[in-house]
């Protein structure tokens, strides 16, 4: 009784606050209410010419985003890019909803979405040149995509010496946010750069309960297991890499990377 008449008095507050607002004013409160089907219906409502319009295409685009269907969120961030070409973080949501789109796909339409990507995030990389996230993302792909896809570990490298920065200070800034100090550590893991300061950040995680949208301690300690690795300690990365396995056994990196240092 008492969860009902709390939602009761939420609803009614949501109500009361949109009271007057524009559709998209109306949309955000709805949207950061979780009413997703009400926030649909507000972000759907402006038409083509209102001046609201990318804002809008953008909140459809993360609704769409967050419920897993990245072709619709796709075509959310385009619309949005276009009216908004300035907009570094329509750029980087596109370039996220690309990779969404090629995690759930064959191997031929990875190869077609993986540079549509790329291409993003870079854009959002040079529009806001303290844009983090895109640049997080950009190393994890240059690392893994080859030379003719647009990645390269040159590339991944010199992202990487852009990026560690800005999260050092987003750090120092902030020092409970957690999943930059792991993004910390998976670039040095996976460039080898700072990797003394990265294995510190992972460590430090290891020290937090991860949220469900933070990465899992079994990450972290994959990413340990690669920096160790990179050292040249097997001992301590095949310890790491067993740590990561005992807690996801569905690891792949983890196993790849205890297969390689138990040779």
């Amino acid at each position: 009784m008492k969860l009902s008449f709390f939602l009761l008095i939420c609803s009614l507050f949501v109500s009361i606050s949109t009271r007057g607002q524009s559709n998209i004013q109306k949309g955000i409160a709805q949207y950061q209410s979780k009413k997703l089907d009400d926030a649909v219906k507000s972000f759907k409502a402006i038409e083509s010419t209102s001046g609201d319009y990318a804002s809008a295409q953008y909140y459809l685009g993360r609704i769409a985003y967050d419920k897993k269907e990245y072709d619709d969120a796709v075509d959310y961030f385009k619309v949005a890019t276009e009216k908004s070409p300035a907009n570094s973080e329509y750029f980087n949501w596109l370039g996220d909803a690309y990779s969404g789109v090629g995690s759930e796909s064959s191997i031929f339409t990875q190869m077609s979405v993986g540079p549509k990507a790329l291409r993003a995030w870079e854009k959002a990389a040079q529009l806001n040149p303290k844009i983090i996230n895109a640049r997080v993302s950009l190393v994890d792909s240059y690392i893994v995509a080859p030379e003719f896809m647009g990645g390269g570990e040159s590339k991944a490298k010199t992202v990487a010496k852009e990026v560690l920065p800005l999260l050092e200070e987003s750090i120092k800034t902030t020092p409970d946010n957690f999943l930059h100090q792991y993004w910390y550590g998976k670039i040095t893991a996976l460039t080898g750069i700072n990797m003394e300061r990265g294995e510190a950040f992972l460590l430090n995680y290891l020290k937090h309960t991860p949220t469900k949208e933070e990465p899992s301690h079994a990450g972290a300690n994959m990413r340990l297991g690669q920096i160790k690795e990179k050292q040249g300690n097997k001992v301590e990365a095949k310890r790491y890499y067993e740590a990561a396995l005992k807690l996801d056994s569905k690891l792949e990196g983890a196993q790849k990377g205890l297969d390689r240092v138990s040779k």
